[in-house]
């Protein structure tokens, strides 16, 4: 994610001088009932890709906004849980854990979760 490839295709995402372009599941009406901080697990997209993704992905189709994002960084880590044991550490449950959390050194990631912000709503041409 880090390297910002689009989440369908791997190509790079749809990036212009400051920005990178995302979607997200949230209401583009009333974004004052988003989460804070604006946390995702998905990567940015490419402007094709997104318009197809929207289309193609149900939870897309009900809802979905489009963000020009020019802030973000790592914030957590999704993936199973360790707790110590002897001989072994023992898997507790799959998690989201905080980096800053000291929880953390005891996840086996699976996923990157970025904190999203600096952002602007945009639109897309889902008519390709």
């Amino acid at each position: 994610m880090t390297r910002l490839l689009c989440q369908v295709c791997g190509y790079p995402a749809d990036r212009n001088t400051d920005s990178v372009l995302w979607l997200v599941g949230e209401d583009p009406h009333h974004p004052e009932e988003w989460p804070v901080p604006l946390l995702t697990a998905h990567p940015p997209v490419c402007g094709p890709c997104a318009a197809k993704a929207v289309r193609a992905c149900p939870h897309l189709r009900r809802q979905h906004t489009a963000l020009r994002v020019r802030g973000f960084r790592p914030a957590a880590v999704r993936g199973a849980l360790y707790q110590p044991a002897q001989p072994a550490p023992i898997m507790m449950t799959a998690a989201g854990i905080a980096l800053d959390d000291p929880h953390a050194r005891w996840v086996r990631a699976g996923q990157l979760i970025l904190d999203l912000h600096d952002f602007s709503l945009t639109t897309l041409d889902t008519s390709t």
